[in-house]
């Protein structure tokens, strides 16, 4: 171990400063997409771009962040922890100055798909490394703790957002973006030591990967549950990326009071998140999921009734998608654990191809926002209502889960190879 390299001793991640830290890394998504929400409709007239060219930057990173899933976590198994994620952060915080000086929307839009690339590695890393760190109640622990603090990264950012576009313009949101992880890769560099024990030499192999990813596609289960995740994150953020435009263009209200009204998804999202983990003991991932998918339903036909019968308001918009994100909270989780219970001895590629899965299926109904066009308000409660249609089909078709399912017994190369869970969102 070179001098310049911090000592295992400087990380534990049970610290409160480690686990700010993760935190952070953990949250360079959401960071990335609620920081500049408030910004979108003057960017786009700023640079002068259409509605459909400034969502395509939310597009395009929901894009990146999809494929770098699977690209993360089988490099850090390979190279380590350390050095991914200190590239990743170099690429992030380039990426992140960068789309500050874009002078065309084209520019914009390759340059969010690099900060994407970025953002992801903190994700997929920061996981593996509390998994590194941590064993039974600890990684428990520390990963709530996360949660936890991640809540509140949707209430905050576009608030921030929203303050620094009155203030200082849009393109402050990406200096404040970059800033952070050059912040975030000083830190790493200083204080954050390898934490993978013993190295995956063919973590890359096409073989390897195209084997598990097979093995997962084959199984109804785990393709219902990934369904069920995407179909209803999808939703969301079809309404996200349309947002902007019906608040503050069509209702008229400016981008720092935008930003506070996000504070009522959070707090359903939140008010779901503390019923649905009261209830989950009792009712178990399969029963939850539906439970989640037929809310989620519900908030879709609610949100799609106001453009049908002509109205428009500001509680016609918050208030169908403060039902989604109820929805959300009993849905998501339980059936992130109800996909991944099933593969104990591929777990990474497991947990990779689901948030691979989430955000591609948020890619396309963001796409299709953005490409429809027209009437905004009808097409984002239109693609809303669709991405639910399509999460309480996946958990209405979910078969009742093998009370005793033998697992076949893997290999030392296979014991070594998934022992990390490297990437999920």
């Amino acid at each position: 171990m070179t001098s310049s390299t911090p000592s295992p001793g400087a990380f534990v991640a049970t610290r409160p400063g480690s686990i700010a830290l993760l935190t952070f890394m953990v949250a360079l998504g959401q960071m990335s997409l609620g920081l500049y929400l408030p910004s979108l409709p003057s960017l786009a007239h700023s640079i002068g771009a259409t509605r459909a060219e400034a969502q395509l930057t939310l597009t395009v990173f929901l894009g990146g962040f999809a494929v770098s899933q699977l690209f993360w976590g089988p490099l850090a198994d390979r190279l380590g922890r350390r050095i991914t994620l200190l590239i990743g952060l170099v690429i992030y915080a380039a990426a992140g100055l960068a789309c500050a000086q874009a002078d065309t929307i084209h520019e914009l839009i390759v340059f969010r798909f690099f900060q994407a690339l970025g953002a992801c590695s903190g994700q997929v890393v920061a996981r593996a490394m509390v998994r590194d760190s941590t064993e039974g109640a600890a990684t428990a622990v520390v990963m709530s703790y996360i949660a936890m603090s991640m809540s509140l990264a949707p209430a905050i950012t576009p608030a921030l957002g929203g303050f620094l576009e009155t203030h200082f313009g849009w393109r402050a949101n990406f200096v404040a973006l970059g800033a952070i992880g050059a912040t975030l890769f000083t830190l790493t560099l200083l204080r954050v030591p390898e934490t993978l024990q013993t190295r995956v030499y063919d973590a890359l192999s096409p073989f390897r990967i195209v084997r598990n990813y097979g093995t997962l596609l084959g199984d109804r289960t785990y393709v219902c549950y990934i369904v069920t995740v995407g179909g209803s994150f999808g939703a969301y953020m079809a309404y996200t990326t349309a947002t902007p435009f019906v608040l503050m263009e069509m209702l008229g209200w400016t981008p720092q009071t935008f930003g506070f009204l996000i504070l009522f998804n959070v707090v359903a999202f939140l008010s779901g998140s503390i019923l649905a983990g009261r209830l989950a003991p009792i009712y178990g991932p399969r029963r939850m999921a539906r439970i989640g998918a037929t809310i989620c339903f519900a908030g879709g036909v609610a949100m799609i009734a106001s453009p049908l019968v002509g109205h428009l308001s500001t509680p016609a918009v918050i208030g169908p998608a403060m039902l989604l994100l109820v929805g959300m909270a009993f849905a998501i989780p339980n059936a992130m654990a109800g996909a991944m219970q099933n593969f104990p001895y591929i777990a990474g590629s497991a947990s990779a191809f689901l948030g691979f899965s989430q955000m591609a299926q948020a890619m396309i109904a963001s796409f299709v926002v953005g490409a429809i066009g027209g009437n905004i308000h009808l097409t984002m409660a239109g693609a809303t209502l669709a991405c639910t249609v399509a999460s309480l089909t996946a958990a209405l078709l979910l078969p009742r889960p093998v009370q005793t399912q033998p697992m076949p017994v893997p290999t030392p190369a296979d014991t070594a190879a998934n022992q990390v869970d490297s990437a999920a969102p």
